[in-house]
């Protein structure tokens, strides 16, 4: 029996089989989603906030559980093979607090999930071909992270998530972490992303224009992570450092309202949820605290380094600045590189 899936699917489940999404080895069965639900724990107790999941055309469940094993077919490719456990349907209005911690139904991360289908295969998976795809020069796998730090004899290495384009208050966190850590791993998020967010392209060049030019030589690499943004907040920054801790990252940057969306979670729930869970994630969490622009000191920097007064503190605002991009509005390079807003004003900027 064989079974076609989409783009997103086929990401998740190459994520799956690289080890990317440790513990989970499948896609969820109703009993694991339920629990990670409720709980934000698999079925065996396991930490795991997010649920990974594989819709299925409306087939007979009876002859799909009577099948050992399903093929999975991404673009005409035999990509994967599952072994099923559970075919199911969820009500997700039911759990849109539990997941995203509102009722609101027009949140982004819930509108995706809701989209996704009706019907739910669950069953553990083998990855059988990984396929190039746009962008898929930068992908990196955690074995291959792995031996990088092993061969540069890296003891420290910081993971840093993003889904914008760099703005200086990012070089600054970047540069400023690099002091407690031996490297930095600059892992933009390219997958599903919502209208309005930037495009992986401009995001990919304009980091790599940062590790050539700005940062120090062979301390920074830069990959990608291709899964879909949530927009779950708290929830989604443990699913994060999960993952770099995945990767080999030994320490993890959390900022103010990290996977975030409009005002629907407070300002640092995340860097806190993170913080609870480190010792069983076995990452240290950098809890970033909103750099600024001091009219005084004349640079970005943070109340560690600088005691001059309020008024000479400019927030340094990524809404401000997509919103400026966006209506295609001048940026001070106080807040932003010229170089970085050339390279990306050449193309299309956001997702439509």
């Amino acid at each position: 029996m064989k079974i076609n899936i989409d783009f997103d699917t086929y990401l998740e489940l190459e994520k799956i089989g690289i080890g990317a999404f440790k513990p989970l080895d499948s896609f969820m069965n109703e009993k694991d989603f339920y629990s990670v639900a409720k709980s934000m724990r698999l079925d065996n107790g396991k930490l795991f906030p997010i649920p990974i999941l594989l819709p299925i055309p409306k087939l007979n469940p009876e002859q799909i559980l009577n099948q050992k094993k399903i093929i999975l077919i991404y673009e005409k490719n035999i990509v994967g093979e599952i072994y099923p456990e559970s075919v199911f349907s969820i009500n997700f209005k039911r759990f849109i607090n539990m997941l995203f911690g509102t009722n609101d139904d027009k949140h982004p991360g819930y509108n995706m999930l809701h989209k996704s289908g009706n019907f739910f295969l669950g069953g553990k998976v083998k990855l059988l071909k990984q396929i190039k795809y746009k962008n898929s020069e930068f992908s990196i796998s955690p074995k291959e992270l792995k031996l990088f730090i092993k061969r540069n004899k890296y003891k420290t290495i910081a993971g840093f998530q993003t889904r914008n384009v760099p703005h200086k208050a990012h070089e600054f966190i970047l540069t400023s972490a690099l002091k407690e850590v031996d490297s930095l791993f600059i892992q933009p998020l390219i997958g599903k992303k919502k209208e309005g967010d930037f495009l992986p392209e401009c995001v990919l060049k304009s980091y790599k224009y940062l590790i050539d030019y700005i940062f120090p030589k062979k301390q920074v690499i830069l990959g990608t992570l291709t899964t879909s943004m949530r927009y779950s907040g708290p929830r989604e920054a443990v699913f994060h450092a999960i993952i770099r801790k995945n990767y080999g990252c030994t320490h993890f940057l959390v900022g103010r309202d990290h996977a975030g969306v409009g005002s629907y979670y407070g300002e640092y729930d995340a860097q806190n949820l993170c913080v609870k869970f480190e010792k069983e994630i076995g990452i240290k969490i950098i809890k970033v605290r909103g750099p600024f622009y001091c009219k005084s000191c004349k640079k970005i920097t943070n109340d560690k380094n600088c005691i001059c007064k309020s008024s000479e503190k400019i927030e340094v605002s990524g809404t401000k600045i997509r919103n400026a991009l966006f209506n295609n509005k001048k940026i001070s390079e106080r807040f932003m590189r010229k170089e970085i807003l050339d390279l990306i004003r050449k193309e299309d900027i956001f997702i439509k």
